[in-house]
């Protein structure tokens, strides 16, 4: 078991729900459940560092979901409830009896839809910041109602000039976040979850069912996300019969992408059980 294991993937194009699903697949079995990775605004379609990190310990299914390619919903998929429908689905056509749910932001909202609609199909969960909550004094996010700057200030910890990996060979390069590729992805992304979710991202009838989901979940949240606050990552882990939460610092709603190596590492304990200490990580 190593980063080689986590390594090597390869595409497959899935048909579920009447769509063909482009999906990415790699990671050693461990003899673990596999993961089913849910992406967040931001899509998928690459093979990133936490994939890699969750394929070191279990085969890792990573789908792009319908509509995010395009950037609008197709006409058969016009809700949250909708797109959980279609990641059992989705289970289905890729023979996965039982899977480690994994997903972020509207991902997390789909994942937790599906595992409350069918809790059997579960083994155990991470959930980083999910959306869709709905609990008294923790807001959730009006996306409409975000304009380009206050959109990047809810969901990056900090902005301004950041160290990236050059995306043709060795080192780092400054990158403005405001003007980089993961905000541009995030940004496309929020317009498509703004209309799939026009009544609002409280969904009061999942949130009554969660206590219903027994298996052991990780929350994992960043302390300065301005669009899903941790009071509702608190609420959460109250709710859940069998989760704990960790709290990373200096990180807003995409831990993933702010902080990779803080987020991998609390991913690959958690999948194999151990508990280290991690800085910039309070356990809740």
């Amino acid at each position: 078991m190593g980063a080689a294991d986590g390594s090597i993937f390869n595409r497959r194009t899935v048909h579920a729900g009447g769509f063909d699903i482009s999906c990415l697949v790699g990671g050693a079995d461990e003899g673990l459940d596999p993961v089913l990775y849910l992406h967040g605004m931001g899509g998928a379609g690459k093979w990133e560092a936490c994939h890699m990190s969750l394929g070191t310990t279990a085969v890792t299914y990573v789908p792009q979901l319908p509509g995010w390619r395009e950037g609008k919903p197709p006409e058969t998929l016009q809700s949250v409830s909708d797109y959980a429908g279609l990641v059992l689905d989705l289970m289905d056509a890729l023979e996965l009896e039982r899977a480690t749910l994994v997903g972020h932001s509207i991902g997390g909202w789909i994942g937790l839809k599906a595992a409350v609609r069918n809790p059997g199909r579960v083994g155990r969960m991470i959930m980083a910041n999910p959306m869709g909550l709905d609990f008294p004094g923790a807001a959730s996010p009006d996306l409409t109602g975000l304009d380009e700057e206050s959109f990047a200030t809810a969901v990056f910890a900090k902005l301004g000039l950041i160290a990236t990996a050059q995306s043709y060979g060795f080192g780092a390069e400054w990158e403005n976040v405001r003007r980089g590729p993961e905000f541009e992805r995030q940004w496309k992304g929020r317009g498509l979850v703004a209309e799939l979710v026009r009544e609002g991202c409280a969904d009061p009838e999942m949130t009554a069912m969660l206590p219903g989901i027994d298996a052991e979940t990780l929350l994992v949240w960043g302390r300065q996300d301005g669009l899903v606050p941790v009071a509702q990552g608190e609420a959460l882990r109250s709710t859940l019969p069998n989760a704990r939460l960790s709290l990373i610092d200096n990180c807003g709603h995409l831990p993933m992408a702010e902080k990779p190596e803080t987020f991998n590492r609390l991913v690959r304990d958690f999948m194999v059980g151990e508990e280290e200490e991690i800085p910039d990580v309070v356990r809740v």
